[in-house]
């Protein structure tokens, strides 16, 4: 052994030399390697630009079974006039299933100029006060009627100037991805969802609650559902889904769970009007009021009715004054009075106008908000105030702008911008009264952020705070006693996003 040793010894000295320099490179690499992946992104790329190749929309049964699904063909339709697609910037389709008949709008801009692919590192992983729009007040979900599809490519992708933390608990999946969903807190603090779309064509029946162990499934919806409101009533003991897209676009049914015996029962008469993409707000005397959305033709309806809980039924009230889908819902302080703005009216626009429901009436506002909004979102403020955010007026569109509507003057003021651009996010007022914004696309720039925003209501201002692993719209964010749960979504692929994400505030 000793001669070995010393016969080594006798070597050349450059190839010691050699073999050092070339072990100093592959540390290099690997520190640069590291260096580079291990950047917080401030966005993901949108998969955008496939607006042509949607498959037919496929239901599942009441017992959500995947392998009795509709596959029919579709027809396409090219909206050349449609304000709200942006004709001038994209080709919009609106798709419809030659069986189911529910109508898919794509909200996506084909760029004219060459762009590159864009490699990023987000991860793969295969409360009440939060309003997205369409839902309840409490907790409403935009219906994504708006699908934005294709390969990969996008603009550019920035990196983050500061150290971000990330949400916490990345690995707690739903049992089946969805987006456009329901989601609810429940009286013993655990979050319920129901159905939704479990991929760009599939809609499930599937309900699901979160628990301190993860994700339990609970007892099936009687109907697949997506594009419905989820409201919870009667101290959240009781569920009220209602309306959505099955095997027609728009159902006039209604279902209620009921959190005690872990049960789906219709109710003991349907809505008047069939509509899907519309709003549920819980009023103060425990009634429900249903409004607008889209109806069987996919065309913005005005009709308004209330759901009485005594009686498990729907009664017909007052009509909006302007049809509208995509908008939100924001009950008041007083408990009894309802803001509603913006939205996509008869003509496939995007609106600035708001109207307020009060007593059985609908009172359009002289003054509407400083910009066109749809697939916004709003929350009301312990001031009393309402905060209303992003949005887009059509495809290639998305806004960073916010107002705050004030009830005493029934007047809206810009506030400070965001800093992203975002349509179909979530916003969630936090115990400290600020306002958490979670996600959504910019279709602006076809990109999805994943630094999160805080909003202060002293300042009126925006600033970054935590950031989500995976970027994602038409997903949910429900407070909790501890945490805000942020779940499910559309990230542009074909399929949903399973994951979940912890917000700790």
């Amino acid at each position: 052994m000793c001669k070995d040793f010393l016969k080594t010894l006798k070597r050349p000295i450059w190839i010691g030399i050699l073999t050092i320099i070339a072990l100093l490179a592959i540390a290099i690499s690997l520190l640069g390697y590291f260096i580079y992946h291990s950047k917080n992104y401030e966005v993901a790329s949108i998969s955008t630009l496939n607006t042509t190749t949607m498959g037919a929309v496929t239901i599942s049964n009441g017992n959500d079974n995947d392998n009795s699904q509709l596959t029919t063909g579709f027809t396409t339709k090219t909206n050349s006039t449609n304000q709200f697609n942006n004709p001038t910037t994209s080709t919009s389709y609106a798709v419809k299933d030659s069986t189911s008949n529910i109508p898919i709008y794509t909200l996506v801009t084909v760029p004219t100029k060459t762009v590159q692919s864009v490699t990023t590192t987000t991860p793969v992983n295969t409360g009440m006060s939060t309003t997205m729009g369409i839902g309840s007040t409490q907790v409403t979900n935009i219906p994504s009627s708006i699908e934005i599809t294709s390969t990969m490519m996008g603009t550019s992708v920035q990196t983050s100037t500061s150290n971000q933390s990330v949400f916490s608990n990345f690995n707690a999946s739903l049992s089946i991805g969805r987006s456009n969903f329901g989601s609810v807190l429940l009286a013993n603090g655990q979050v319920l969802v129901a159905g939704g779309f479990s991929n760009s064509s599939t809609v499930t029946s599937r309900t699901e609650v979160y628990t301190s162990t993860g994700w339990q499934i609970a007892t099936l919806m009687k109907v697949a559902r997506g594009y419905h409101t989820a409201t919870a009533f009667a101290n959240n003991i009781k569920i009220l889904a209602a309306g959505g897209g099955g095997t027609v676009a728009g159902f006039q049914t209604a279902e209620v769970y009921d959190f005690v015996h872990n049960t789906w029962t219709f109710t003991s008469n349907n809505m008047s009007s069939s509509r899907f993409a519309h709003t549920a707000t819980l009023l103060a005397n425990g009634q429900i009021l249903i409004a607008g959305g889209a109806n069987t033709s996919g065309k913005s309806i005005s009709a308004c009715e209330l759901y009485i809980p005594s009686s498990n039924s729907f009664i017909n009230t007052t009509n909006m004054n302007i049809a509208r889908f995509y908008f939100t819902s924001t009950l008041l302080s007083d408990g009894s009075t309802v803001l509603v703005t913006g939205g996509v009216n008869t003509s496939n626009s995007a609106i600035s106008s708001a109207e307020y429901y009060i007593n059985g009436s609908w009172i359009l506002l002289s003054n509407s908000m400083t910009q066109t909004r749809a697939l916004h979102a709003a929350v009301l403020l312990n001031d009393g105030t309402v905060l209303v955010v992003g949005g887009s007026a059509g495809a290639g569109s998305a806004y960073l702008t916010a107002d705050i509507y004030n009830p005493a003057t029934k007047n809206f003021t810009a506030v400070g911008s965001m800093q992203y651009r975002r349509a179909a996010f979530t916003l969630t007022l936090l115990p400290s009264g600020k306002v958490l914004a979670v996600g959504g696309a910019d279709l602006t720039t076809s990109t999805y952020p994943l630094v999160c925003e805080l909003y202060d209501p002293v300042t009126r201002t925006w600033s970054n705070t935590t950031m989500l692993n995976h970027g994602r719209s038409y997903h949910q964010s429900v407070l909790t006693n501890t945490f805000v749960l942020t779940m499910g979504g559309n990230d542009g692929t074909s399929y949903r996003l399973s994951s979940s994400e912890i917000y700790n505030f």
